[in-house]
């Protein structure tokens, strides 16, 4: 092919941003080049020019394999129109590849928090043990939780890839274990074990997105990401009730091996993301050992007070209170130490004197409150109150679900085209607060027509709040900071969660034995607490409408709770700074900064966020 035309006068330049493939730019004879390099001639690279240099390397190779390319006499690659559309598309598709294997890897990690609901009275009955059945579950949500700041950091430290292969090969070993279990401990420490990696998982995903996709189009991949959380926990409960009923409860944990197996090959094969240099040892000594126990401590011991409190334990006992009180210390300590101690602390002290970031973990934390509660106790009300068995109070929950999902997507789609995210923020705990508002109105005689409306409302609210509040954050923290704050994020929604679950427990319990001592005999209160399927199958009828009319004013206590929740995350959303993510500007490193953890980011981050 003839050599391009040169023209006399001085080319005008168009940047044309593309993360990770190069600035390109249009001369005035139409062709496309990239730009070169503007570095001093004996300038040393960094970690990230090679990177690019790298990427730009293998979309050559795989460009000239198509159509013939042209160089310039500076070295510029010039390309026609259609080649660079073929650029722009296949870089696309890359990115859309990677979502979709990281995606496989979230809906496992979030099917395995609700699979097993509908398996636990089957679990508690093949190990008798009714009682200990209950932290089959909370023993997943306990390390699911406490784990996420840590994996957070350690990707900082070990790499996006290393950290997301391993964790999911700790979930798929739990895995093994729960179906393989011959006791009822022995199951409840596999699902601790399948927590941990369940945690790793689900903060990677978030996180890698973060590094493969440009803060102003990342919005609607993580809708899309949020969207499959939502869908995997709405259809955990139906796919654990069918294995459980057609095959056995253990497959609820055998399923998780060949598609964990599938998402393993698929990302180690074609996620590809850059290395942090150095050695294993250095990487090893970077480690914040002090702050991770001390996290873990809190944690742990809070989430322990939380559940034995009216379950376990009396809400005024040792047990309670001596978990709770260590946990406050290990606060405190934690606090101390990583503000003043901690060389490169677990918690940056710093994300806590960003207004945007302290504003998003309290909204998050009472988002978690309100939706968790919400999720735990509306099946509550449709198998007590309205009378459903538990397969079908599951799918009463489904149009909720589905607006969660379609809010979760709206929300991404509409922050990356706007770019705004404080107002999806402000809209979500709005819709929230309303649709919890309206579920106070429930009563024995609401139409299931007005009980899925009310739903839908709550779940566009609640979709629109999981995109948003992640996107807030990542906008707001420093790129080093940018996968602690993700964790943390994450963290706040799923303890606040927990909080709520256990408070709703307490309201629920405190309420229906003032009003049931009332009037019936005090054998028939505690079964009428314990077992929902009691009241429908067990009460003498000449006590079934007293009983209903007492769970309905419990469970209306409950909802009342949940709005005011949704009303402080209003408020919190209502103190986010107003920002665009198209136009945030890459802060300026400073020398405590560890150039490596810089190459974890898309290397035109900064760029493509201006305009």
């Amino acid at each position: 092919m003839d050599e391009p035309e040169t023209k006399a006068s001085s080319p005008t330049e168009i940047v044309i941003d593309v993360a990770s493939v190069g600035m390109l730019k249009e001369r005035t004879d139409g062709s496309i080049c990239e730009a070169g390099d503007s570095r001093p001639e004996h300038a040393e690279a960094s970690d990230i020019e090679k990177n690019q240099e790298k990427e730009k390397t293998s979309w050559l190779s795989r460009l000239r394999k198509h159509a013939p390319v042209e160089v310039d006499q500076d070295g510029s690659v010039i390309m026609s129109t259609r080649q660079l559309v073929t650029v722009f598309i296949g870089k696309a598709l890359r990115n859309s590849d990677d979502i979709y294997r990281l995606s496989l890897a979230l809906f496992l990690a979030a099917l395995d928090g609700t699979i097993v609901a509908t398996a636990l009275p089957t679990i508690g009955s093949d190990f008798q043990a009714y009682q200990a059945a209950s932290w089959v579950a909370n023993g997943y949500i306990l390390t699911f939780d406490t784990f996420q700041p840590l994996f957070s950091k350690i990707s900082d430290i070990f790499g996006r890839k290393h950290t997301l292969l391993f964790t999911i090969a700790v979930f798929e070993i739990g895995s093994i274990l729960c179906g393989a279990s011959t006791s009822i401990i022995m199951l409840i420490v596999s699902r601790v074990i399948a927590g941990v990696g369940g945690a790793g998982v689900f903060s990677m995903v978030f996180i890698t997105i973060s590094d493969i996709v440009p803060l102003q189009k990342r919005g609607k991949f993580q809708g899309i990401i949020s969207a499959v959380f939502a869908l995997s926990s709405v259809f955990g409960p139906l796919i654990g009730g069918s294995f459980t009923d057609h095959v056995s409860w253990r497959w609820n944990f055998y399923i998780n091996i060949p598609f964990g197996v599938a998402a393993t090959f698929m990302i180690f094969i074609y996620l590809h993301l850059p290395k942090p240099t150095g050695s294993l040892m250095d990487k090893i000594k970077r480690v914040d050992y002090s702050g991770t126990c001390l996290v873990l401590v809190f944690g742990t011991l809070l989430l322990l007070g939380l559940n034995f409190g009216g379950e376990t334990f009396p809400w005024k006992s040792a047990g309670v209170i001596a978990p709770l009180v260590i946990a406050v210390v290990a606060l405190a300590c934690l606090v101390y130490y990583e503000s003043r101690r901690a060389v490169e602390p677990i918690i940056p002290p710093q994300l806590f004197r960003l207004r945007t970031c302290v504003a998003t973990f309290i909204c998050n934390w009472f988002f978690g409150m309100t939706f968790f509660s919400l999720v735990y106790y509306l099946p509550t009300y449709f198998q007590v109150v309205r009378g459903d068995d538990a397969t079908t109070s599951g799918l009463r929950m489904i149009p909720m679900q589905i607006a969660i999902a379609i809010g979760s997507t709206l929300s991404g789609l509409t922050i990356s085209k706007w770019g705004r995210f404080k107002p999806l923020v402000i809209a979500g705990t709005c819709l929230m607060t309303i649709g919890t508002g309206l579920t106070t109105m429930f009563d024995v005689n609401t139409s299931f027509g007005e009980v899925y409306g009310f739903g839908i409302i709550l779940g566009f609210g609640v979709g629109s709040l999981f995109a948003s509040t992640v996107i807030a954050v990542q906008s707001a923290a420093e790129r080093k900071d940018m996968a602690t704050a993700t964790g943390l994020c994450n963290f706040f929604r799923i303890m606040g969660g927990a909080v709520g679950v256990a408070a709703s427990a307490t309201l629920l319990n405190n309420s229906l034995q003032q009003t049931l001592q009332s009037f019936l005999p005090p054998d028939l209160v505690d079964a009428t607490i314990r077992s929902t399927t009691f009241v429908h199958q067990g009460l003498p009828q000449q006590y079934f409408g007293q009983v209903i009319n007492a769970y309905m004013i419990a469970l209306r206590d409950i909802y009342y709770m949940n709005l005011g929740c949704a009303g402080v995350a209003f408020i919190a959303s209502c103190c986010l700074k107003h920002s665009s993510v198209k136009k945030r500007k890459a802060p300026k490193q400073t020398e405590r900064e560890d150039p490596n953890q810089s190459a974890e980011q898309p290397a035109d981050l900064e760029k493509a966020t201006n305009v």
